[in-house]
Formats: C-alpha cells, sequence, structure tokens
C-alpha cells in the first residue's frame, strides 16, 4: 500500500491537487470551484498540502469570496511554516521577476513544486492573503502582512 501515506490516499488528494491546479491555469473558474468544493468541506482543509490549500483560496479569491478564502490560506501559513529565506542571489533574481510581473499572485502554486519552492509558497500565501485582507478593509490585520511582503518588494 505504498499509494497510503499518514492514513489518506494520496492518489486521490494528489489527482485532486493536479486538477485544481489544471482548472485555475487555465481559466475553468466554475471547474475549479467544483473541484474546490469537496476540498472546503469542514475538516477537510486541515489535510491539503500547502499548494492545494493556497488554490482553494485563489478560487475563493477569484469568486470576491474573500473571508471565506482566509480560512485556506491561513492552513497553506501553517502547514509552510517559517522555510529558510532567499540567498543573495535568488533573491536578487526574485525581486526582478517580481517587477516583471504584477500579477503572478493570481495563479494558482504547482502541487508539484517541491520542497525548495516552501519560500516561494509562503511570499504567494501571504501576497493573497494580504489581498483579502485589504479587500475587506482590514488594514490593521494587514499591516505586518504588507511589511512582510515589502521585504521582496512587493506592493498592492
Amino acid at each position: 500500500m505504498a499509494f497510503l501515506e499518514n492514513g489518506k490516499d494520496t492518489r486521490i488528494c494528489s489527482a485532486a491537487d493536479r486538477l485544481l491546479f489544471r482548472a485555475l491555469a487555465t481559466g475553468d473558474y466554475p471547474g475549479a470551484w467544483l473541484l474546490a468544493c469537496p476540498l472546503l468541506e469542514p475538516g477537510r482543509v486541515d489535510g491539503l498540502s500547502a499548494p492545494t490549500a493556497f488554490n482553494c483560496g485563489l478560487c475563493l479569491f477569484l469568486l470576491e469570496e474573500y473571508e471565506h478564502a482566509l480560512v485556506p490560506l491561513r492552513r497553506a501559513e501553517q502547514f509552510l511554516g517559517s522555510p529558510a529565506g532567499l540567498n543573495a542571489a535568488e533573491r536578487k533574481g526574485f525581486l526582478h521577476a517580481v517587477a516583471a510581473s504584477k500579477d503572478t499572485v493570481l495563479l494558482p502554486l504547482d502541487p508539484e513544486g517541491g520542497e525548495d519552492m516552501e519560500r516561494y509558497y509562503l511570499i504567494r500565501v501571504r501576497w493573497l492573503t494580504a489581498l483579502c485582507l485589504v479587500r475587506l478593509d482590514r488594514r490593521q490585520e494587514a499591516a505586518p502582512v504588507l511589511r512582510f511582503l515589502g521585504q521582496y518588494h512587493i506592493e498592492l
């Protein structure tokens, strides 16, 4: 039973992860919503990977469900913890890439991105969280997140 990990069937979960990612990447928001619904059921959010939790939050954000989007986004941030920061070489290139594309926050995260993407995933999770909080006019709550994003030259 190699497909079982921590009592979960990861084949089903990873298939759902990939389908949700693909639906969001292709702009199929109704399809993404239908795929995200079962993942957002009570008790299921805690079992999601960080990229899939982000993608569920992104789906809700795109549907202007900002308050509901915060639940999976907080799960994603909790799952990621405090990954190592970018080294000097990575940081320089990353800042240049961020300046070139301000709409990156609205792209889904690849669930097969790997461990070396954890810091980037955390940045993206906080970026979307900040957007939700700003849209909800909760600027005081968004302030520490915006300070974090400021170190990467990300402004809303």
